[in-house]
């Protein structure tokens, strides 16, 4: 059993301790190395993941040039939908950017456990409707922002990623040339 997942579900305080012992030991955490691609363009993605420990970059590759999408880090789910429910290529690529602990699942598994623990699926269901709320702001916030507020709103939401994703990714996440990324930082700096 992973401490890192016996954490995540204690966090929940929805469980028993005995849940949480039964729960973690029917959970798969997979140890995932830097580099790895999860899910490729193109292919159908049948699983969603969740990320116990790691840092992981969603990304599409548009005319050899690649575009990061999201950064996925602790405690965050990842779930290609498009691809999975209509079962369609996915239009993006998932790649570890550092080792990784991460759960992976497939529907049937998910059912099997929201059969046998229906708290789970409620506690599911909140946090796909969590997490579909922040990323709407989120989209509307870099639609209505200037590239130098969307680093500002980087270094305010996610500082972690600062110290963990190399500049040119975070560039390319924040919608500009690595060039204009130090531009902006050495700007803010001397402030």
């Amino acid at each position: 059993m992973a401490k890192e997942l016996i954490a995540f579900l204690s966090k929940i305080n929805a469980f028993t301790p005995e849940e949480i012992t039964e729960l973690a030991s029917q959970i798969i955490v997979k140890e995932v190395k830097k580099d790895t691609i999860l899910v490729h363009q193109g292919k159908v993605c049948r699983l969603c993941y969740f990320v116990l420990k790691g840092c992981l970059r969603q990304y599409t590759l548009e005319d050899g040039i690649e575009k990061t999408i999201a950064f996925y880090t602790e405690d965050q789910a990842i779930n290609f939908f498009t691809s999975k429910t209509s079962q369609t290529p996915s239009r993006s690529s998932l790649v570890t950017l550092e080792d990784a602990l991460i759960l992976a699942g497939n529907p049937e598994e998910e059912r099997a456990m929201y059969a046998k623990y229906p708290k789970l699926e409620r506690i599911a269901q909140a946090m796909v409707e969590q997490d579909f709320g922040k990323t709407q702001d989120a989209f509307a916030g870099f639609i209505t922002s200037s590239p130098e507020q969307r680093y500002l709103n980087l270094l305010n939401e996610r500082p972690d990623l600062i110290q963990r994703v190399p500049q040119r990714l975070l560039a390319s996440y924040l919608g500009m040339t690595p060039e204009s990324l130090s531009r902006i930082r050495k700007r803010i700096i001397t402030k």
